[in-house]
């Protein structure tokens, strides 16, 4: 068996992505998921008291299902990010058979300049999945009551907007992109990344943002 398919040298390979767990890295892990369920506990209350644009405008129960399913898109389209620029050194025949929805997604991203091309794309896609979630679960007021909790509580949390950026981040960006690129094949094996990847290159087609083609050659030509 070759060095590189041997067991022990696989567990040490996996052992060394893992953290130790001392007393502050289990300290930072227990806060770090209470801040996470407070926030969502938050910014959940705040939606249903329909003091949101979404809530108001329509019912809080809509607000709350569009921010769930802005917040999935949002992982797909981080995850999907990682595994995409993680992919091209390695030979798509080794996951053709095994996984052929990665491959489709892989022959579509890596022809041509797609790549960029995508990358340009789900740029302007997560700016907008941002700004829906915001609509969603910005405050309007702050000062309206959300579980009688404190003024101060209610300026950080939701004023600020930490709660938020704390759930987006965890939930639709960080936890995705650690996952994507460790499993890069398997993450985009599905119909949902596919759908992702087109709809990058129909943003990127579009023309909205490409402004930026002319602003990197102004750049590129002035540093020579």
């Amino acid at each position: 068996m070759s060095e590189t398919h041997d067991p022990s040298k696989v567990e040490e390979a996996a052992a060394a992505h893992d953290a130790k767990l001392t007393p502050f890295t289990i300290f930072r892990y227990v806060a770090s998921i209470g801040l996470l369920i407070f926030s969502i506990i938050i910014v959940g209350a705040l939606m249903f008291t329909g003091n949101t644009r979404v809530a108001s405008e329509t019912n809080p129960w809509v607000a709350i299902i569009v921010c769930i399913l802005a917040v999935v898109w949002l992982s797909m389209i981080e995850g999907q990010q990682a595994s995409l620029v993680g992919l091209p050194p390695v030979d798509p025949d080794l996951y053709k058979d095994s996984h052929p929805v990665t491959y489709k997604n892989a022959a579509l991203a890596f022809k041509g300049d797609n790549l960029d091309r995508y990358l340009m794309g789900r740029q302007f896609m997560v700016l907008l999945v941002v700004f829906v979630i915001n609509q969603c679960a910005g405050p309007l007021d702050p000062t309206v009551d959300v579980l009688g909790l404190p003024d101060g509580v209610k300026l950080v949390f939701l004023d600020i907007g930490l709660g938020m950026i704390i759930f987006t981040c965890i939930l639709g960006q960080l936890t995705t992109q650690v996952n994507a690129s460790h499993c890069m094949i398997d993450f985009i094996n599905n119909y949902f990344a596919l759908f992702t990847l087109y709809t990058a290159m129909a943003v990127e087609f579009s023309g909205i943002m490409h402004c930026s083609y002319l602003i990197q050659n102004i750049l590129s030509a002035a540093s020579g």
